[in-house]
């Protein structure tokens, strides 16, 4: 990824969380680097399992101590926290009863455990999730609203998780547009974005993904990447986009929550190597590679 050049001054920094399912781990490490750094953000924005991480620092203080917290819940998380599977629903979402074939309640539990705020305006860090509406076929973005409903629908993969009713919406997981939402940020004001990706570049697979969620997920994935390179290239004139590095050497694959130590480990070494690299001072001033 080509060098981008430094904003002079300062401005207003947005951290933007990119979806991904369990490499949202990656996040954590990338958090904890930037924190130690002394940068914080003046808004978040995230899609999915981004919005995720985003809700959970949103009324937390932008601290090492809040990084490490939340990596301490995701080393304890396995996938039927997130992923339950129920026979009733699997066989439902396969004859046509039913429109997904896993149940959000894990994922709800997890909402309400870790999330301290019940409407997302009362986040105290303001926070932006990007869920899609099926019904009138375009990206919603949520600033307001019940918590657990708009987090829930900013991570509703479709044909897999349960889509979400917000009035008259209908609303799925944003990554289907718009996994990695810069626009957004662009659009709220940021001048300077720490980019919180989920995977760096398309790599070959190991072996071809196994099962329904694994395969659904393995193809929004192939979408995200290419939203996320064009949307590098046409907003870089705009704002200075700090791409964080997220290292995943053994290609733990989206639906894998076993290896939730190594991702937060890789990602915080290789982001703290970047920032060095660069010369990131304490004010937040970074260039990305």
């Amino acid at each position: 990824m080509a060098a981008i050049t430094p904003l002079r001054g300062r401005g207003r920094t947005a951290f933007v969380f990119s979806g991904g399912a369990s490499l949202g781990a990656l996040q954590v490490g990338m958090l904890r680097a930037v924190y130690e750094r002394g940068i914080t953000a003046d808004l978040l924005v995230g899609t999915s399992a981004g919005a995720l991480n985003a809700a959970f620092v949103a009324s937390r203080s932008q601290s090492v101590a809040t990084a490490d917290e939340l990596a301490r819940l995701w080393r304890g998380l396995k996938r039927e926290h997130v992923f339950p599977v129920s026979i009733g629903k699997l066989v439902g979402g396969l004859c046509g009863r039913c429109d997904h074939l896993v149940p959000d309640r894990g994922l709800r539990r997890l909402i309400a455990e870790h999330v301290e705020f019940d409407d997302i305006a009362d986040a105290a860090i303001p926070l932006h999730v990007v869920a899609f509406d099926v019904k009138d076929g375009r990206e919603v973005l949520l600033s307001h609203g019940p918590a657990g409903d708009a987090i829930a629908a900013t991570a509703a993969i479709p044909g897999i998780l349960p889509p979400v009713r917000i009035g008259e919406r209908h609303l799925v997981d944003g990554g289907v547009v718009n996994n990695t939402p810069i626009s957004h940020a662009i659009a709220l004001g940021a001048e300077r974005i720490f980019v919180f990706p989920t995977q760096e570049s398309p790599r070959p697979l190991a072996d071809a993904p196994h099962g329904a969620l694994a395969a659904g997920i393995h193809g929004m994935t192939l979408l995200m990447d290419r939203r996320l390179e064009s949307d590098i290239a046409r907003y870089s004139s705009e704002a200075e986009l700090i791409v964080l590095p997220a290292p995943n050497p053994s290609h733990v694959k989206p639906i894998e929550f076993g290896h939730a130590n190594r991702l937060i480990r890789d990602a915080w070494r290789a982001t703290r190597s970047q920032l060095s690299r660069q010369g990131a001072a304490r004010a937040g001033y970074a260039t990305a590679a």
